[in-house]
């Protein structure tokens, strides 16, 4: 059987109307299969919609849980540290408040114990001060009594700054240092001195030279000396004082 390829001929063969007629049902079949067509990849992209909203939700959803663990997280390890912050600085506290305590335990074994030191008169506790006038400072010390059966001694204490100026090695005291020449002292027990002095300007200390004769009632039981490193008896080295 021959299959018709040209127009002419299917018009030929079929007529006209039925021509027309297939031609029109063609079309339809042809509509009706791409509206399908059409509506399955639109079920299909509304699938894969509703799964992209899901994981996006869940996405979502975990970021949230995660931004609430960080934060979490940091409020614990800002107050971790303030703790150990606190910590830090109550050990410090305990550690200073025990050297405060065994210089205190030293200082009055030296007092009334002096069977545990060395007999004699002592200087102790030299410390050198920076006040707030320009090359101005303090200088503090106990003077304790090491002698088991402790009588009244008394004497004078002078006090020597040794050091440089100007590069060549220079001694000064009482005047030179806008100060007394000397601390007087008497005790039976120890007695503190607090003694105020003023550096010229370009001098550069270095030593600290303390003496003093020793009297029990009148009688000189003889002289002592002391020297103290400047360095090792100034508190606050970092001062703008210093020279």
């Amino acid at each position: 059987m021959k299959v018709p390829l040209l127009r002419v001929e299917f018009i030929e063969k079929w007529g006209k109307y039925r021509f027309t007629l297939i031609c029109v049902l063609f079309l339809v079949m042809m509509m009706v299969f791409g509206y399908q067509l059409a509506l399955f990849n639109h079920k299909e992209t509304q699938k894969q919609q509703a799964s992209e909203q899901q994981s996006l939700s869940f996405v979502q959803a975990e970021n949230s849980r995660l931004r609430k663990k960080v934060s979490a997280l940091e409020v614990a390890s800002v107050l971790a540290r303030k703790k150990a912050d606190a910590l830090i600085q109550a050990e410090e506290a305990n550690q200073q408040q025990l050297r405060e305590l065994e210089q205190q335990l030293a200082f009055y074994q030296r007092v009334v114990a002096p069977e545990k030191t060395q007999d004699g008169f002592l200087v102790d506790g030299v410390q050198v001060e920076p006040t707030a006038s320009i090359r101005n400072y303090r200088l503090t010390a106990v003077l304790l009594q090491r002698n088991t059966h402790k009588a009244l001694i008394k004497g004078g204490l002078s006090i020597v700054i040794e050091g440089s100026l100007n590069g060549q090695p220079r001694t000064l005291s009482g005047e030179q240092l806008a100060a007394e020449s000397k601390v007087d002292w008497g005790f039976r027990f120890f007695q503190p001195i607090d003694y105020t002095f003023t550096l010229p300007e370009g001098f550069s200390p270095e030593r600290i030279v303390l003496k003093t004769p020793v009297y029990q009632w009148k009688t000189l039981r003889g002289d002592y000396q002391r020297i103290v490193n400047w360095q090792d008896a100034l508190i606050h080295p970092n001062s703008e004082n210093d020279v």
